[in-house]
């Protein structure tokens, strides 16, 4: 049985006639009759009473008819939507995202993607940065937001360079170095680091080992472990030791923490997708996010810290 059986059925139901119902489909009558033969044997009962005079359902055509309906409703709208969604005007967008991101570039063109298109489903799926990768290349989610360094060697994504930001050592307001407004990483080589436990833990750890190391020393950690960005910052602003976030994560929960810029080189956070996804959605939010990238200019691309 195939789809064209159903719609033939359907057509000569409404119709209770064949040579309209023919006229309708653009086929021939004696193939529409043919073909409604070839369905009651295959379903294995009578659908339609018929004579010179007049064509009915019977019983059993009644309840088909009832089925096949609802079905061929369902198959129109199934239609309809992988058009709307070829086209770009339906269909899901699944965007994943650390969400503690402080950077309003991200939500407002969700926003203004949600209002030029909205009958597209938009998901939101908050993955740590680790995990993002993943989901894109699985395609579990059409785009993501990742550091850069987790970009190498990766050929396979595209990216959209969002913010350039300063990398940034945090202090306590008592710190011997709260003052300052710019420290070398070098002048923290006695201090403890605070440590993440967690899902971020190892990748935090390892970037603070080769920063330091990179500036001649190995780093102390804390006995005092953070399970969190917000315990992390907590303990930071209570003299426990130092920490390191960019400029852009700066949060404002904790306005007594000092963020001083550091001479490491910026971190550069990116907007990445599959090169070989061939979603219009996709195609229609990335233009949106170049075209919030350019507007902003370079004062959003070089974001600085500020303490």
């Amino acid at each position: 049985m195939e789809l064209r059986h159903l719609r033939y059925f359907q057509a000569v139901a409404e119709q209770l006639n064949f040579s309209r119902a023919a006229e309708r489909l653009h086929v021939a009558q004696p193939a529409l009759s043919r073909q409604i033969r070839d369905l009651e044997a295959e379903i294995g009962a009578r659908l339609f009473d018929r004579n010179r005079v007049r064509v009915q359902l019977t019983d059993a055509g009644r309840t088909f008819h009832q089925h096949v309906s609802k079905l061929l409703a369902q198959v129109d709208i199934a239609i309809a939507s992988v058009r709307d969604t070829n086209r770009g005007h339906g269909g899901q967008l699944t965007i994943c995202a650390d969400w503690r991101l402080s950077i309003n570039l991200i939500p407002e063109s969700i926003a203004e993607f949600r209002t030029r298109y909205p009958h597209v489903d938009v998901v939101l799926k908050e993955l740590h940065m680790s995990e993002q990768v993943s989901a894109l290349r699985t395609r579990q989610a059409h785009i993501g937001f990742l550091l850069q360094e987790e970009l190498v060697p990766r050929g396979d994504l595209e990216s959209l360079l969002l913010i350039r930001s300063d990398l940034c050592v945090v202090v306590g307001p008592g710190h011997r170095l709260a003052r300052r407004r710019q420290v070398p990483i070098a002048t923290l080589r006695d201090e403890a680091w605070i440590k993440l436990n967690g899902d971020h833990g190892d990748g935090y750890r390892t970037y603070v080992t080769q920063i330091c190391r990179l500036a001649g020393f190995a780093p102390a950690f804390a006995p005092q472990a953070a399970s969190s960005l917000e315990a992390l910052l907590s303990l930071v602003a209570t003299g426990y030791g130092v920490g390191v976030l960019p400029a852009f994560m700066r949060p404002t929960s904790q306005p007594t923490l000092r963020f001083l810029r550091s001479d490491c080189r910026p971190i550069e956070l990116c907007a990445v997708w599959p090169r070989d996804q061939q979603s219009v959605l996709l195609q229609h939010y990335v233009e949106i996010l170049r075209r919030r990238v350019q507007a902003a200019g370079p004062h959003v691309r070089n974001a600085s810290s500020m303490a």
